[in-house]
This record gives C-alpha cells, sequence and structure tokens, in this order.
C-alpha cells in the first residue's frame, strides 16, 4: 500500500509580497525553495519547543499499591531518549522502587540538607541532575512535597514549589504525595499547593484521574 503524503497550505499574517518576493531570490540563488525554507523552520520551532517543555505536575496516592503502580506506568512511559532520576528519602517506598529500576537517585546523601535548606541545596541538585543529562530530557519523581508537608508544613511545600516553578527549567517533574499529608494543611496552602503546579492528578486503584481548578462564574452553578 503507497502511503500518501497530505499537503497543506500555510497562512502567515504580515507576509506581505515584498518579504515574499525578497525571500523567493534569496531562495533562488541559493537553490532552494521557499516552501522548503518554511518547513526547516517549523520543524526547528517544534524541536526546540520540545526540548524547552516544561511541566511541573502534583501526583496524590493513597497507598503504596496506587504508588506500585502509578510508578511502574511512569517507568513504562519513560523509555527511550529521557534521563530519569529520583528525589527522596532512602527509606521511602517509591525511592527503593525506582532504585531497583535503576532510576538515578539525585539526593543519594543530601536528602537532609534538603529538607533543612530546600532552595539552596535544591539549586545542588538541579546542577547534578543537569551535568548528568547527556543530551537526553529530564524527567524528575520528588517525593519532596509530602515530606515537607509531613515534617514542616504544607505552606513550606507551597513555598519551594513557588521557587522550582519561577525557574521554569525544561523537562518534566512529578511531585508525588501521599494524599493525608498534603490535606493536613487549611484550605488556602492545599488551594495554593494545587494552584503552584500545572496539573493535578490523583491515583486510585487502577486509574489516574485529572483535578482541574478552572475558574466559573457563579451563575454556572445552575447550568
Amino acid at each position: 500500500m503507497n502511503s500518501i503524503s497530505m499537503v497543506k497550505d500555510l497562512f502567515v499574517r504580515d507576509f506581505d509580497e515584498k518579504l515574499h518576493a525578497k525571500a523567493t531570490e534569496i531562495a533562488t540563488d541559493d537553490g532552494i525553495t521557499l516552501a522548503s525554507i518554511v518547513a526547516d523552520a517549523v520543524d526547528n520551532w517544534i524541536k526546540n519547543h520540545e526540548k524547552n517543555r516544561h511541566r511541573h505536575n502534583l501526583i496524590l496516592y493513597d497507598n503504596e499499591t496506587t504508588l506500585n503502580k502509578l510508578l511502574d506506568e511512569i517507568d513504562k512511559l519513560a523509555s527511550g531518549n529521557w534521563f530519569k532520576s529520583s528525589c527522596g528519602s532512602a527509606k521511602h517506598y517509591g525511592m527503593q522502587y525506582l532504585n531497583k529500576r535503576r532510576w538515578f537517585d539525585a539526593t543519594a546523601g543530601n536528602y537532609d540538607k534538603l529538607l533543612e535548606n530546600p532552595q539552596e541545596t535544591g539549586n545542588k541538585v538541579l546542577e547534578i541532575i543537569g551535568n548528568k543529562l547527556d543530551n537526553k530530557f529530564p524527567l524528575t519523581v520528588a517525593f519532596l512535597v509530602e515530606d515537607l508537608a509531613r515534617e514542616e508544613s504544607v505552606k513550606k511545600a507551597v513555598k519551594f514549589c513557588e521557587w522550582y516553578e519561577r525557574k521554569s527549567l525544561p523537562g518534566i517533574t512529578y511531585c508525588i504525595a501521599n494524599t493525608r499529608n498534603v490535606i493536613s494543611g487549611s484550605f488556602d496552602d492545599l488551594f495554593d499547593l494545587f494552584n503552584i503546579h500545572n496539573a493535578v492528578f490523583l491515583t486510585k486503584g487502577n486509574k489516574l484521574y485529572k483535578l482541574r481548578l478552572d475558574e466559573e462564574r457563579f451563575y454556572s452553578l445552575l447550568i
């Protein structure tokens, strides 16, 4: 069966006749087509977008069985050109699970310091991860929110996530926490924790649910 290549017309705003003529002239002199220049530019933009993609998500679980299923799915999805790292206590079940699957422990020997001074030690942890990437895309699983919420406060966990989000580093980071640890804070702290993340997910059994925080008008209560 022959594959069919679908060609699409692209309309570019402000690409006037003068600019079109100049670009066509340069392309002709270089022995290429204007269409190939545009296609190459779009392709480079897509690659650059993927390289700089930033995701910082919160995932809440209820027990070790659910966490086991979640980490197993993440590990399978992260095959290929990913640098897989983890941040957490060596005693945490999730860290032990990921260590068995050869995830890089970015906080080995420094986790207590990270809890005591999240931002200062966090910079060192990010540097360690950055030095290990080797042109791979970073994917990090972190249990810091859970431990900060339990040992300090949800508010302190929020402050750390705000600091991390301001950095807007390329890569995907999953802050994974046991639900009972984060609901111990005030409603405002819990809302801020949800809001500082790009997305919030809840796991129950073998299923994953996405929690949506969309501001609504009160009249929507009757719709």
